[in-house]
């Protein structure tokens, strides 16, 4: 049997890596501070470890097994926004803790190093041209995407000289079930949703004709998964994205229709804007696609229809 270590396990896209990982009959360590994770959403069946990867001293206590098959690493700070409130943590948890977990790795002699970057490393873009592939131009123009990128740049660095054999994965707009509906300055289609579960209007920040590459979480966890034993993605990076533009106003209108909202005007405010935030830019995902025989599967309203009988079914998680 296959071990793995997720860290940030306990959060949105780490505790439903470590779902279908346990699932399909693996070991799982999970790693989390609970910073911003929440200990209801480890999997049943995973071993939980609460440690502050930027402390590698704390990393060094947690009883892990001598052989480690693969660190998945998701643990992060993940809000351009929020980057800008704390930008020593951000330093902290998404450089720092990279380079301790590629420390743990080689120490547990782990052959497989898989790290979710972020779109955010590209900044913005310029120019006509709006769907970006790996090659293009990183100018970050948050902490939270310099950190990113410079993260990219420590694993391919460590691992020129140890044996670990990495692949980076530049996540675009990511949504879905698992996300924390309380949390207002990540995750655009679970912030606007928010609202509309509160039963507010949406205060968007920013042009309504901004625009994004929506990607439903099951799409990335089935990357992540068979990314792990495929030697095309070694020592690469790759965008995970659908390749299919959706502009704000699109977004909305699917989240109201979805919630039988029909007045738009009634239900949505534009008001100011967001530090860090970009136009829009939209995966180029050939690469993706070619190295592991990958489509993306969920559209956009289907993956919001199943997003809100999550939080229909959660609903007291949120109120409480």
């Amino acid at each position: 049997m296959k071990t793995y270590i997720v860290t940030g396990g306990a959060g949105f896209i780490g505790s439903n890596l470590a779902r279908r990982l346990i699932k399909e009959g693996y070991k799982v360590y999970i790693i989390d501070d609970l910073s911003t994770g929440f200990l209801r959403n480890v999997p049943e069946g995973a071993m939980f470890c609460k440690a502050d990867i930027s402390d590698f001293k704390q990393l060094q206590m947690i009883e892990l097994p001598d052989k480690i098959d693969c660190v998945f690493h998701l643990a992060a700070q993940s809000s351009g926004e929020a980057s800008f409130d704390d930008p020593a943590r951000d330093i902290d948890v998404n450089y720092k803790g990279t380079y301790n977990m590629l420390k743990l790795a080689e120490m547990k002699h782990s052959q497989r190093f898989i790290y979710t970057s972020s779109m955010s490393v590209y900044g913005e873009v310029t120019g006509m041209n709006i769907y970006i592939d790996e090659t293009y131009n990183c100018t970050p123009i948050s902490y939270y995407g310099s950190n990113k990128l410079a993260s990219e740049q420590v694993i391919s660095l460590y691992t020129r000289t140890s044996t670990i054999k990495a692949t980076i994965f530049r996540l675009f707009n990511v949504y879905g079930p698992g996300q924390n509906m309380l949390n207002m300055k990540q995750g655009m289609a679970s912030i606007y949703m928010s609202y509309i579960m509160n039963n507010e209007p949406i205060l968007v920040k920013g042009s309504l004709e901004r625009f994004r590459d929506f990607i439903h979480i099951d799409d990335v966890v089935d990357v992540l998964i068979h990314s792990e034993g495929c030697p095309e993605t070694y020592g690469e990076i790759f965008n995970v994205g659908t390749g299919l533009k959706t502009t704000v106003s699109e977004l909305l209108r699917v989240i109201l229709r979805v919630y039988n909202k029909e007045e738009f005007d009634q239900w949505v405010i534009c008001s100011g804007n967001t530090a860090g935030d970009v136009t829009g830019l939209i995966a180029d995902n050939n690469k993706l696609r070619n190295a592991l025989k990958w489509n993306a599967k969920v559209n956009i309203e289907e993956g919001i229809y199943k997003m809100k009988n999550w939080i229909d079914e959660t609903m007291e998680w949120w109120r409480n």
